[in-house]
């Protein structure tokens, strides 16, 4: 009976035991795993004096810490990742072997345009563009980088410009792999070098063609004169007067393309100091005067503002070049030319506007561009290189200044210079 009460009586007391020595670390540590794989930042303690539940408890910690650590440095190498695509002008993409789209910085996004997210879409569906593909499988195939040129069309209904890329694919080789994981593209966008080269060819040919008349006209004279033409006085008169004259043109030539070249590449510094528009007007007019006589043209003057900051010399060449020009183009005799100036803030607006045939409106973009003319062989004819209103533009903005031109053709044209009134220090 005794043996009975006793035995009623010690079954809670072993339970208790039971649980505290056993069941609850055995809980603690279930929480303590699920805390560790929710990464939670506070985990349960595993409360038990039992030695393999402490050795369990401490390796948990040790492992915990570790996760920690980890995912520290997975952020931070991420956070430098983003940082350094972001900030990155060049596109970058990561292309996995059947060519998906891993990752695109923001840049890409910018240089193409897309509308869409690109990752997890392959290369042909985001660019459209059957030679980079090739390019991404050579580089897979033949685990070597590869460069290409990607000339970028606008498709139909885009309005944006035609753009040339640069485009540097390398593979990436996993730690103890033989073959790439995934091929990294940087795309350069080259496309104001290429528009650059075309400028300069453009250039190269234009001043070729300008040299090339004179040269062949004065090389036929002086094969006239050595083939017994100086015995004939008038023709050898005559033949050293073109010959005179086509030499005086080439100086001309020379003459204006060091001036441009100077002024773009800011050899030329600008002697600025206050001057008078009017005086510098007058000036130039003095010296167009015989060819003003010529043409019977008429000059007025209607000046508001007067004294402004500037280079006298390079203006005075800007307005000898807009009136000298709106002579060449005249067609007939009588013409006028009406030059006004006004403030307006701190700039002031200086007009010539002439009663002349006008210009195209296809031309009016192009008339400061070097040797473009609108009446080609008439203004070859009267001695001009083609270069005279490409030195307008250039010196005007060397002043920190715009040039504009407004025409309606058979009815004028008006060329608007803005200058600022002082000349900004630097």
């Amino acid at each position: 009976m005794i043996a009975a009460i006793l035995l009623a009586a010690a079954a809670p007391l072993a339970g208790w035991l039971l649980w505290r020595s056993w069941v609850r670390p055995l809980l603690d540590l279930r929480d303590l795993i699920r805390a560790i794989a929710n990464d939670e930042p506070h985990a349960p303690i595993v409360r038990s004096s039992l030695r393999p539940f402490t050795q369990i408890s401490a390796d948990l910690g040790r492992v915990a810490d570790r996760q920690r650590r980890q995912r520290r440095q997975l952020a931070d190498e991420g956070f430098s990742l983003r940082a350094i695509l972001g900030s990155m002008i060049e596109g970058v993409i990561i292309v996995d072997p059947p060519q998906r789209i891993r990752l695109a910085n923001d840049a890409l996004h910018t240089m193409f345009e897309l509308t869409q997210p690109p990752i997890n879409r392959t290369v042909i569906e985001v660019f459209h563009h059957p030679e980079l593909a090739a390019a991404i499988e050579r580089a897979f195939r033949e685990v070597r980088s590869i460069v290409i040129e990607l000339h970028d069309a606008p498709r139909i209904g885009e309005s944006r410009p035609d753009r040339h890329y640069r485009v540097n694919l390398a593979p990436l080789m996993p730690v103890g792999g033989s073959t790439p994981a995934g091929v990294l593209g940087v795309f350069n966008d080259i496309t104001e070098v290429r528009a650059l080269e075309a400028v300069r060819r453009e250039f190269v040919a234009n001043v070729s063609h300008e040299f090339r008349t004179p040269l062949a006209i004065i090389g036929g004279y002086v094969e006239t004169l050595l083939d017994g033409a100086l015995d004939d006085r008038p023709m050898a008169e005559h033949s050293l007067r073109t010959i005179q004259k086509h030499s005086e043109r080439l100086n001309l030539l020379i003459e204006d393309l060091l001036a441009i070249s100077r002024i773009e590449h800011r050899q030329a510094r600008l002697d600025c100091r206050v001057a008078s528009v009017r005086e510098i007007l007058q000036r130039v007019i003095e010296q167009l005067d015989p060819r003003i006589r010529e043409r019977e043209a008429t000059v007025e003057l209607a000046l508001d503002a007067d004294l402004i900051e500037m280079d006298p010399a390079r203006i005075e060449q800007v307005f000898f070049n807009l009136l000298a020009n709106a002579l060449q183009y005249a067609v007939a005799d009588g013409m006028q030319v009406r030059v006004t100036s006004r403030l307006r803030g701190a700039e002031v607006e200086i007009v010539f506007a002439d009663n002349g045939p006008g210009i195209p409106y296809r031309d009016q973009p192009h008339v400061f561009e070097r040797f473009y003319r609108v009446h080609k062989d008439r203004s070859r004819d009267a001695g001009g290189t083609g270069l005279g209103l490409s030195i307008v533009k250039n010196v005007v903005m060397a002043h920190g200044g715009r040039v504009s031109v407004r025409s309606t053709p058979g009815a004028g044209a008006s060329f608007r210079i803005v200058l600022p009134v002082h000349q900004q220090e630097g």
